[in-house]
């Protein structure tokens, strides 16, 4: 199983620009579909300063030129599908005030569905608040989706959760304390999973949260679960190190491998996060050439040109 499909670093607030523009995203685009991906997911349209589209609701002092227009434009002329991502305020839901965070966020849906509803590779929806099992997640992607539903937009629905391990949580430096063994996940995922029934298509679960020895327990059980509920069970394949004293340089290709050939045998489509930073020959990280160079050699076959000769 290889990679077959990549979020768009459309606003990811952790992770350096590339300030490409549209020459340097359609030589992507292209490196996609070279690489056999066929689905890509906008992280997030707009958070609390940032808007990656000309925006009439949004009132934030960063606003990008139209990136949606320019992504589902490529994605139309390859026939790629995009995952649409939603408004992440980056504030209310930490606060647990998930009431403040659906209000915002609901007028966004509106406009994105208005101004984009009509590119045949608008595929799906991504929830983009990632959570954990602090924060009520159901509570905030519940009246999402039925808004969704309720204005014709109706399409699959697609999130991204993580493993609450110790590389999320205080042990290596995360935000809180109280990391999760893969019995205590499971136990949240059941209820999560529980008040969600019916609503999720495809579950994409970040691998970067766990010590690689941990992996494949929560991996097990998480596969388990997804089946019960009928999730269709992804792989969030990071192809960033969260190992580093820095955030984040591209994975080393053995942790990458090592990821990739755990979760095989109990995911039906490996994504990540993402393949224009991380996994890609046009990176402003030169070690993510090589990373493409090895993942490319060993996973689809090429023979790679030696940089050196």
């Amino acid at each position: 199983m290889y990679i077959s499909g990549s979020f768009l670093d459309a606003e990811a607030g952790d992770i350096p620009a590339q300030n490409w523009g549209p020459k340097e995203w359609a030589a992507q685009f292209d490196m996609f579909v070279k690489m056999q991906m066929d689905t890509l997911v906008v992280i997030r349209c707009v958070t609390d300063w940032h808007a990656v589209y000309p925006s009439k609701v949004a009132k934030v002092p960063l606003v990008c030129d139209d990136l949606l227009e320019l992504f589902l434009t490529l994605a139309d002329e390859r026939k790629l599908k995009i995952y649409m991502g939603t408004y992440d305020t980056g504030v209310h839901w930490y606060r647990n005030d998930w009431r403040a965070e659906v209000e915002e966020g609901l007028p966004y849906i509106d406009e994105i569905w208005e101004r984009y509803g009509r590119h045949p590779s608008f595929f799906g929806w991504y929830m983009s608040h990632e959570g954990d099992e602090r924060f009520n997640m159901p509570k905030i992607w519940k009246p999402l989706i039925s808004h969704i539903q309720k204005i014709g937009a109706a399409k699959p629905i697609l999130i991204s959760p993580r493993y609450s391990a110790e590389k999320y949580h205080g042990v290596c430096g995360g935000s809180g304390a109280w990391p999760l063994n893969p019995k205590q996940h499971a136990n949240y995922l059941e209820y999560m999973l529980g008040e969600m029934e019916g609503l999720i298509n495809h579950a994409a679960f970040m691998d970067g949260h766990c010590h690689f020895q941990d992996l494949k327990a929560f991996v097990e059980v998480t596969a388990e679960l997804c089946a019960r509920f009928k999730v269709d069970f992804w792989a969030n394949v990071e192809t960033f190190d969260r190992d580093m004293p820095w955030r984040f340089p591209p994975i080393e290709w053995v942790k990458l491998k090592f990821k990739m050939d755990t979760q095989a045998p109990y995911v039906s489509k490996m994504i990540t996060f993402e393949a224009p930073h991380f996994l890609s020959p046009f990176s402003m990280f030169p070690s993510a050439r090589c990373l493409c160079d090895r993942y490319c050699e060993h996973y689809l076959g090429w023979k790679i040109p030696a940089r050196l000769e």
